[in-house]
């Protein structure tokens, strides 16, 4: 008997038949579940292609706009433009008077 035919043998009468546990069995998805989707109103639906490992957390609507969050971008959709910011991007938040956010990225770009 060989030495991989013995190494084996004795990992199976270990570990049964599937083996040792291992951490290339546990998969992203299992780790880290994707969060429950928020809504503002029920009709709204995501307005982006959404990337692998992205999951949208909320959707909203402003005056003149769709606004959702997922856990990789901010995304604002007007009628005429798409504002898509990465999370890690945003620097600073603020709202300023009632109406308007303001977003300071960390490469100097500055989203009213």
């Amino acid at each position: 008997m060989s030495l991989t035919a013995r190494v084996s043998c004795s990992m199976l009468s270990c570990f049964g038949e599937e083996g040792p546990p291992s951490l290339e069995y546990i998969q992203a998805k299992d780790l880290f579940p994707p969060k429950e989707l928020v809504k503002e109103e029920e009709n709204l639906q995501v307005p982006f292609a959404v990337l692998q490992g992205e999951g949208v957390e909320f959707l909203g609507r402003a005056a003149d706009a769709l606004i959702a969050i997922s856990n990789y971008r901010l995304h604002i959709k007007f009628k005429d433009s798409v504002i898509n910011v990465p999370l890690r991007m945003i620097d600073s938040v603020e709202s300023r008077d009632m109406f308007q956010l303001h977003i300071a990225c960390k490469d100097s770009k500055v989203v009213r």
